[in-house]
């Protein structure tokens, strides 16, 4: 089974709604990126889910995730939020690919050199939406090499 950006865009709708509470809309670009939140899936299919978003989105989500003001949220606090996201994406993702899968921890990078053009990976989907707070885009790659 493979993911395509219309099942990136269900799952990161779902996971917004329910998490934020908060309507998500195509974006046709995503500018200013401050943070990259990386989870990688390993087992039968090997890749990664990669969230990139502009620094409002990920304070906007540790607001609503932490129940806290948003001057209040510190670089952890985004830091924290958007890797969770990319957690609950990564997992929605991980049911479309060959199983049995495991998720690693996320990993969040300032940025979007997140080093992974260096490794053998396929783009499998791509998807650009904007929320309350700006955009993002969530990727999906395969990893090609030889196991």
């Amino acid at each position: 089974m493979s993911v395509t950006a219309e099942d990136l865009e269900r799952i990161a709708s779902e996971v917004w709604r329910d998490v934020l509470a908060e309507e998500l809309a195509p974006a046709a670009a995503v500018e200013d990126v401050a943070l990259t939140a990386c989870v990688q899936i390993t087992g039968a299919f090997r890749g990664a889910v990669v969230l990139s978003a502009a620094l409002p989105v990920a304070v906007g989500a540790a607001a609503r995730m932490f129940a806290i003001a948003r001057d209040e949220v510190g670089e952890a606090d985004a830091r924290d939020a958007l890797g969770e996201l990319a957690n609950m994406v990564a997992g929605h993702v991980k049911t479309l690919v060959a199983g049995p899968s495991q998720l690693a921890l996320p990993s969040v990078l300032a940025g979007s050199e997140h080093g992974l053009r260096r490794c053998r990976l396929e783009l499998l989907a791509e998807c650009r939406l904007r929320g309350a707070d700006g955009g993002f885009s969530i990727r999906v790659y395969e990893d090609c090499s030889d196991p």
